[in-house]
């Protein structure tokens, strides 16, 4: 769901160094001092514009073991800044649609097979034409055996994504 900006988040955002701060802090979290080494500022400044953002609610103060207090984007920092893409919806739109393709490259010959078992090949149906040669058909099993890799390498990256979140 979309974050709705309001006024304390527009504020937040509206200078060039809160703005670098938030794009640091969605790769992963910093201390000020690193901010402050980073972003060339004192770490005074460094310290005023993280109190702008931790009021917005964009961004967390987190707590570690030993003395560093690092700074981390909150879930509506994360939910502007990092939207959620359906990635998985589109792989596996992609993935279904390639295997069911591949599959059709693959019936034909397999309904040719069973038609020529049972029909002579020099006559054909009413209104069919016969295009079977062994290139049409070498490039169908080409195709659909490419599709069908194409679905399982999909599929594939579905389950490795799912199984390390």
């Amino acid at each position: 769901m979309p974050e709705i900006m309001d006024k304390a988040i527009l504020k937040a955002l509206s200078t060039d160094t809160r703005q670098e701060i938030i794009k640091r802090l969605a790769k992963r979290p910093y201390t000020a001092s690193e901010l402050s080494s980073l972003l060339n500022k004192h770490i005074t400044t460094i310290t005023e514009h993280l109190s702008v953002l931790e009021k917005s609610g964009l961004i967390k103060k987190k707590e570690s073991t030993n003395k560093w207090v690092y700074y981390t984007l909150t879930s509506k920092g994360e939910r502007i800044f990092k939207p959620t893409y359906y990635s998985w919806v589109i792989v596996l739109s992609v993935s279904l649609l390639c295997l069911l393709i591949g599959f059709q490259q693959f019936s034909p010959m397999f309904s040719a097979q069973a038609e020529t078992a049972s029909i002579d090949k020099s006559e054909p149906l009413l209104g069919e034409t016969r295009n079977t040669t062994p290139e049409a058909e070498n490039t169908k099993l080409i195709i659909g055996t490419v599709l069908i890799a194409v679905a399982i390498i999909g599929f594939s990256y579905l389950v490795i994504k799912k199984t390390k979140k």
